[in-house]
């Protein structure tokens, strides 16, 4: 009886162990199972989302049962899978392989899924400013940063000469920020950006029509950016009508002497036998060589010597640029902080190139340097206090100058 019961307490054990190890087996396979189809189910995801057919992507997740099982580790794979995505579209901006428009398409799908949240509603707002104030998911903490954030791009623009741009940053800031200050800032800047976009658009033309490419500064002119200067401002509707003038007078020339023959041949003894002609009843001519300046006055083929300057033309490295230009501005002093000098009774013939006075200090009292007759300049026509004064009053804007 005695052994009896040990062999029905043996038989207990051993079925307990078998139904145990069923069940661990039983769990196993279920858990197996389970990450077969929870891996095939992702896989699904990553080709629908790769391919952009993100509608099938989110239905293969929404509603299924494998993925609702496996929600911990779905967060983590869909986290770590967008961050992957999210730097290859920053990549790809970079390389400029896509545009903005398409990456934010891509991102915005990214945001249905609430993974990376905050990271990526600064990333939204940074390719697209106008979604600061227009989309309620951008927190306010997000809106500030991102304001903040706009009036340091504004800057950086404007100190890079990219003005547009700039004020395009500029005016969000103005216009979403609640800070008085900051909105202060940009619209001391978005005054700027208009003088500074209207000063680069005049000197560029000016450069243009210096090497005779007067429909390129025409149209250079005519396509600017209304947002920063009004479609019909007076100085560049002046500067176009200016150009159309000069554009006439150098398709009327005489095909027997072109622009280059001139600057070749030119002489103070030929220069009435080269059917040279003037806006204006004034001609300067510059003689690089001798470092002279001589003023004409009359017309083609009948100009008379009135008087002649000595100058001081540009070092070497920072030679005075050979060629036929006219005069296009003027004024009565300016100061460069770049050279921690300024000049008196500035000519504009090209761009930065100007006809002035030898150099002052800035207080505008003391000659920095008072060398004439030979290069000394970082490509400016340095003339006496005496001579540039003379010039500033009495040749007016159009009057042909050639350089040789």
């Amino acid at each position: 009886m005695f052994k009896h019961k040990k062999h029905k307490g043996n038989f207990s054990f051993f079925k307990f162990l078998s139904i145990t190890f069923s069940l661990f087996l039983a769990l196993f396979i279920s858990n197996l199972f389970l990450n077969v189809k929870y891996n095939k189910t992702l896989e699904e995801f990553y080709v629908f989302f790769n391919n952009s057919k993100f509608e099938e992507a989110k239905e293969t997740l929404d509603n299924n049962m494998i993925t609702s099982l496996k929600s911990n580790k779905l967060q983590d794979d869909l986290s770590n899978y967008f961050t992957k995505i999210i730097a290859k579209i920053c990549n790809a901006l970079k390389n400029e392989e896509i545009t903005k428009n398409q990456a934010t398409i891509i991102l915005s799908e990214i945001k249905k899924y609430n993974i990376l949240n905050s990271s990526l509603d600064k990333l939204i707002a940074a390719l697209n400013p106008e979604m600061i104030e227009t989309n309620s998911n951008i927190n306010s903490e997000v809106k500030l940063e991102t304001t903040e954030k706009y009036l340091e791009l504004g800057i950086n623009c404007y100190n890079s000469e990219d003005y547009s741009k700039a004020f395009e940053y500029f005016n969000l800031v103005f216009n979403s920020s609640n800070s008085e200050d900051e909105k202060s800032i940009a619209k001391d800047y978005i005054e700027k950006c208009k003088t500074k976009y209207k000063n680069y658009l005049l000197n560029e033309a000016d450069k243009l029509a210096a090497n005779k490419y007067y429909t390129n500064a025409i149209n250079l002119l005519s396509q600017h950016d209304t947002k920063l200067i009004e479609e019909n401002d007076s100085d560049i509707s002046n500067k176009i009508s200016s150009l159309k003038l000069f554009r006439e007078e150098y398709d009327s020339e005489a095909d027997i002497y072109t622009s280059s023959a001139i600057l070749e041949a030119i002489t103070i003894n030929n220069i009435n036998t080269l059917s040279i002609s003037s806006n204006t009843n004034y001609l300067i001519y510059l003689n690089l060589n001798e470092q002279k300046t001589y003023i004409y006055e009359g017309n083609t083929d009948n100009w008379s010597l009135i008087k002649s300057f000595i100058s001081s033309t540009g070092v070497e490295g920072k030679e005075t640029p050979k060629g036929i230009f006219s005069v296009i501005n003027r004024g009565e002093w300016f100061f460069s902080p770049e050279f921690n000098q300024g000049a008196k009774y500035w000519v504009q013939f090209m761009g930065d190139y100007l006809f002035h006075s030898v150099p002052f200090d800035e207080s505008q009292s003391t000659i920095v340097d008072n060398t004439l007759g030979k290069p000394a300049s970082h490509g400016c026509i340095r003339l006496s206090v005496e001579d540039a004064k003379w010039l500033y009053d009495n040749i007016p804007n159009g009057t042909k100058i050639i350089i040789n």
